[in-house]
């Protein structure tokens, strides 16, 4: 069994399709279908079902997929490593991170790296916290920036960036501006604007309202950090957001903000992650020291 068999189960899995997963690698139709039933031969087993013009992976395809996927990213983390292994000055780096890091936290980071490493070509895809660690996990990315209360994972390793506060934001003229001593049960309340299930903030809105026994009015529900901040800026609404994005708001006078009362969960921070069993090529290496001695 080779590499190009084990990367055609991971595609037939995500794609369902021959005709999609011979355009990914680039091959034609019949050589990916040679492939497949030369797998087939070769284990003595089906690995393979087609149902409606879709192919699924069989009970031993799909216990072949879990170590295909390990292997195929083994093979591409060796290959990178390998072209990255002699200096910095040459290669790429590819990153993925959660919105606020990405929008708050990397733009200074990324544009010192390109102006210190012009010979590097940098990537960054910017998805939801929860989505960037279940790629992370599942091997699909190799390093990530994360907004995260949760560092005790053991699958990766961590480098704090920056650590963060969590913050009731609220516009300009609303009745919470200038109150001292503010309770719970005020602030829940209020209509909230609430982030979306999964994200960082979000769990930390409802675990502070776990631990203050109060049940908030989730008035709306958004899956954009900066939707979220723009909809509370026009008043009426309240939320939290992360201490570090609100600085510009602060400093125009469109936004106010004032400490969670009551008892406060986990403080957030900013870290950079990636799997325990990587080891992160001399490019990687090189942005996650500046991004630390960036802060």
């Amino acid at each position: 069994m080779n590499i190009m068999k084990l990367q055609i189960v991971v595609l037939i899995e995500k794609y369902k399709k021959v005709t999609d997963v011979a355009a990914e690698l680039g091959l034609k139709q019949p050589t990916v279908s040679f492939h497949m039933k030369n797998l087939e031969s070769e284990l003595g087993t089906s690995l393979f079902e087609y149902r409606s013009g879709r192919v699924l992976l069989t009970d031993a395809g799909r216990a072949l997929h879990q170590y295909a996927v390990k292997i195929v990213s083994l093979a591409a983390d060796a290959e990178r490593s390998v072209k990255q292994s002699s200096s910095t000055s040459q290669g790429s780096l590819e990153l993925e991170a959660g919105y606020i890091p990405a929008t708050y936290i990397l733009p200074k980071t990324i544009s010192q790296f390109m102006n210190i490493n012009p010979g590097i070509q940098l990537s960054l895809s910017v998805q939801s916290d929860a989505l960037v660690r279940e790629r992370l996990r599942s091997r699909e990315i190799q390093m990530a920036v994360l907004h995260s209360t949760d560092w005790s994972d053991e699958s990766f390793s961590f480098q704090l960036i920056a650590r963060d506060e969590a913050v009731l934001i609220f516009a300009p003229g609303h009745h919470f501006e200038g109150v001292r001593n503010l309770t719970p049960e005020q602030v829940a309340r209020e209509p909230w604007i609430q982030h979306a299930s999964g994200s960082p903030l979000r769990g930390t809105a409802d675990r502070w309202a776990q631990l203050n026994s109060v049940r908030l009015w989730n008035r709306a529900e958004l899956n954009s950090p900066p939707t979220v901040k723009g909809i509370i800026r026009e008043g009426g609404t309240i939320g939290i957001y992360s201490r570090a994005g609100i600085e510009a708001e602060l400093a125009l006078g469109q936004l106010k903000f004032t400490t969670l009362p009551g008892i406060l969960p986990e403080n957030s921070g900013f870290v950079l992650a990636w799997r325990k069993d990587h080891t992160l090529t001399p490019v990687q290496q090189a942005f996650a020291d500046l991004l630390t001695d960036s802060r």
